[in-house]
């Protein structure tokens, strides 16, 4: 079980926020430095940094919202992160950071919130409220039955051994005791979003809640106690040719759309 909720960033609702955008972006996998290039998958990646800047400072502006929900940095301690953070913390509008399977030098709360870096916000176990948006999350995890067609991607030939004795780690875990964990997570952070109407409530998770048909899960169930409006996810990469279902569509109040950066041509979706 994990704590409660704690370090909620609020900021006073007035009311609708006519002129604030909300973005979403996931899974840019950053690796500003060089030492970790996404070509290696396959062109879809080629300049990938550089096209999503160009994207991102073309469409979003100061005032936005941009959720990011996981796989932001490549790197494997948080020292060697900061660089990527800042390079993402110096575009446009305020960013909302959830971790993803792959940021392993994403520390606590408290380390994350103390490099006071302008502009970013993170989830874990926590909750954000930016004038009428209420964001809550969590990382999530492989669920039965929750299933995307992709095509195969050949391992990164530059990953850590270090990496991957942790990805070993991971793996060796029970899987059931992770989802338990990650469910009571994301009820823990989504009971602390304001209940008051004239909020704009948001579920960021980084593992897919609904394959890729669209059908309910035993997760978006439990979005569905807490009268969420968007839910936005990533995780899912080098999908087949089309647009499945489950990639943009609504279930009882809520619209899951998928933000996954190559899916999304590396270019910020707006959601709202």
């Amino acid at each position: 079980m994990t704590q409660g909720v704690a370090n909620s960033s609020h900021t006073p609702c007035g009311g609708h926020d006519s002129d604030r955008r909300i973005f979403a972006l996931s899974d840019p996998h950053l690796s500003i430095s060089g030492k970790k290039p996404m070509h290696v998958f396959g062109p879809a990646w080629d300049n990938h940094a550089e096209r999503l800047k160009t994207a991102w400072t073309e469409t979003v502006r100061d005032g936005d919202i941009v959720l990011v929900p996981g796989d932001i940095s490549w790197a494997m301690r948080l020292a060697d992160a900061v660089t990527d953070l800042e390079w993402l913390a110096a575009l446009p509008g305020d960013k909302v950071l959830l971790r993803g399977n792959h940021d392993y030098w994403w520390q606590s709360l408290k380390k994350m919130e103390a490099l006071a870096i302008p502009t970013l916000h993170f989830i874990q176990n926590n909750h954000i409220v930016l004038g009428d948006v209420a964001i809550g999350g969590s990382r999530m995890w492989d669920f039965p039955g929750i299933f995307w067609r992709f095509v195969s991607n050949r391992d990164n030939p530059d990953v850590a051994p270090e990496k991957r004795d942790l990805v070993k780690a991971a793996r060796e875990e029970d899987p059931d005791k992770i989802r338990a964990r990650e469910l009571e997570r994301l009820r823990l952070s989504l009971s602390g979003l304001p209940k008051d109407a004239g909020y704009f409530r948001i579920a960021m998770l980084h593992y897919p809640p609904i394959s890729e048909d669209g059908q309910p899960t035993v997760i978006t169930s439990l979005i569905d106690e807490f009268d969420i409006d968007l839910c936005v996810f990533g995780h899912v990469h080098a999908l087949l040719p089309g647009n499945p279902p489950g990639a943009d569509i609504v279930i009882g109040k809520t619209r899951y759309v998928l933000a996954a950066s190559d899916y999304l041509g590396h270019a910020p979706l707006r959601v709202r």
